[in-house]
């Protein structure tokens, strides 16, 4: 069924509760209902012809939003530890240094 056929059909049919008007959440609730039952028709019909597809690891994620404190602080401490677990991995000066001073003597 072709989106413009519904939103034609929806149009053409008189409203059933003229007097009894929804909530915001009740009209929300419906339109992401509508929104899942289209787009999962949509995607059901473009089924992945290669299984490959499955398998791709996601390699982005979102940066949170300033309202949520909990994945800001997460990220954060994640961050600070890879940072430090990178500094660990580095050489100091000295290791530097014996490294330089022996391929000098070679």
């Amino acid at each position: 069924m072709d989106w413009k056929e519904v939103l034609r059909r929806r149009l053409a049919t008189p409203n059933t509760r003229p007097n009894k008007k929804k909530s915001e959440q009740e009209l929300k609730d419906e339109e992401m209902d509508l929104f899942t039952k289209y787009y999962s028709e949509w995607k059901g019909g473009r089924k992945n012809t290669n299984e490959f597809y499955k398998t791709i690891p996601r390699f982005y994620y979102r940066l949170p939003a300033e309202d949520e404190v909990l994945l800001q602080k997460l990220r954060e401490e994640s961050r600070a530890v890879f940072l430090q677990r990178k500094s660990r991995e580095l050489l100091d000066n000295e290791e530097l240094q014996a490294i330089f001073h022996s391929k000098s003597l070679c």
